[in-house]
């Protein structure tokens, strides 16, 4: 374990600095190498979708409506924003468009 954390703590400390370095231990042929930037870091995603509203009672479009959400990957950022949408008593929503996704 001690092998382990001296092989690891340079790299994390060149990370935290910008840059990827890979310690004296490793390029000496140990099977230690430097974890890459994106081990361990958890992405929030946000979407905003675009739905088409549609009246019940005669199946027309009355409008179009956006809504935004998050979440920890890029389906369930947009799946979360689908559910955000309004929709107003006796319509219901359809063809929902992710517009923008970050």
């Amino acid at each position: 374990m001690k092998k382990l954390r001296r092989a690891l703590v340079p790299a994390v400390m060149a990370l935290a600095l910008g840059g990827l370095v890979v310690p004296a231990a490793s390029a000496a042929g140990s099977s230690y190498e430097a974890v890459p930037h994106s081990a361990g870091i958890l992405r929030t995603w946000h979407a905003t979708v675009q739905c088409q509203i549609v009246r019940i009672k005669d199946n027309n479009v009355v409008g179009y409506d956006r809504a935004d959400g998050t979440g920890n990957s890029r389906e369930k950022a947009i799946k979360a924003a689908k559910a955000n949408v309004p929709v107003p008593k006796g319509h219901y929503k359809r063809h929902c468009d992710a517009k923008r996704v970050w």
